[in-house]
């Protein structure tokens, strides 16, 4: 019943841009899956599956005016209301959206969207950051993970010997790894506050708990690549024959990484949480008896 049901659901999404589709029979299949688990016919919890389709087909039309509504130059996107928007800044952690790219937070061009990244590489289900397991992260996994941008913020302001620099120090590091220029080292602050002032931001513990994923995931890209172009500086002054401008384009997978980690830890600990809830045979099977107690 379940695939036949999928089935009908496919037909008549064929219309459907292939990412769409894709995400809505995506989400589809899973819903389908729990209601298999505890035996509710889908029919009944859904409703006619051409019924379902034709919603479907409403619901992202509706979802796909605000991209279209955009303003683009050449195709490209142009964003104006900045990283203070929460929709803006949602959109960097957006599992149920299939583009691993999207509008940048500010200014022309793209960003990447952790949560697409996650699910395509089978970390999460686009179902997974629902607001019940959400809800059972426990509360100290999440001030540990916004921990980690201040962490490494701090790192860098701490390792950074001032008066140890020159009055000019290299920048504008080119592919090749080489300085194309230098500057004052007081340009060094800037790259400090890079990391640090996003670090600070990300502690607020007010927000809602997708909103500190955005925040903490944010910031910790920001940290990592502030450190590395602080790293790159300090050892292209001490070795100027080296290539140390590399160090940058290295940061940038190790702020993908770091910065997924600091979403998925947290996250996969309220899996986790939530599943051991729904599942009352394996909690008897580990809750000791009488006699053991």
């Amino acid at each position: 019943m379940t695939v036949d049901y999928l089935q009908v659901v496919r037909t008549h999404l064929d219309s459907l841009p292939n990412a769409d589709r894709r995400r809505a029979l995506s989400a589809l299949a899973a819903q389908l899956d729990e209601l298999a688990e505890v035996g509710v016919d889908p029919v009944k919890a859904l409703g006619d599956p051409a019924s379902y389709a034709a919603h479907l087909r409403d619901a992202l039309a509706e979802e796909r005016l605000p991209e279209a509504a955009r303003w683009r130059i050449l195709g490209v996107p142009v964003e104006t209301r900045g990283p203070v928007s929460g929709e803006v800044r949602s959109r960097t952690w957006d599992p149920a959206n299939p583009r691993l790219f999207v509008p940048r937070l500010f200014g022309l061009g793209w960003a990447l969207n952790f949560g697409a990244l996650a699910v395509r590489i089978g970390l999460i289900r686009p179902d997974d950051a629902s607001d019940d397991v959400l809800a059972r992260i426990p509360k100290r996994e999440l001030r540990l993970t916004q921990a980690v941008p201040i962490i490494i913020a701090g790192a860098t302001a701490t390792a950074l010997a001032w008066h140890a620099l020159p009055p000019v120090v290299a920048s504008g590091f080119g592919l090749g790894g080489r300085p194309r220029t230098e500057a004052p080292r007081q340009m060094l602050i800037g790259a400090v506050a890079l990391g640090v002032i996003p670090a600070l931001w990300a502690q607020q513990g007010k927000a809602s708990i997708e909103e500190r994923f955005v925040r903490t995931a944010s910031a910790t890209s920001l940290a990592v690549i502030s450190a590395s172009v602080v790293a790159a500086t300090v050892a292209q002054m001490r070795a100027p024959r080296g290539r140390w401008g590399l160090l940058v384009a290295a940061a940038l997978p190790i702020a993908v990484t770091v910065s997924l980690a600091t979403i998925l830890v947290p996250l996969r600990s309220g899996l986790r949480h939530a599943w051991w809830t729904a599942s009352p045979s394996t909690s008897a099977a580990v809750a000791p008896t009488k006699d053991q107690s």
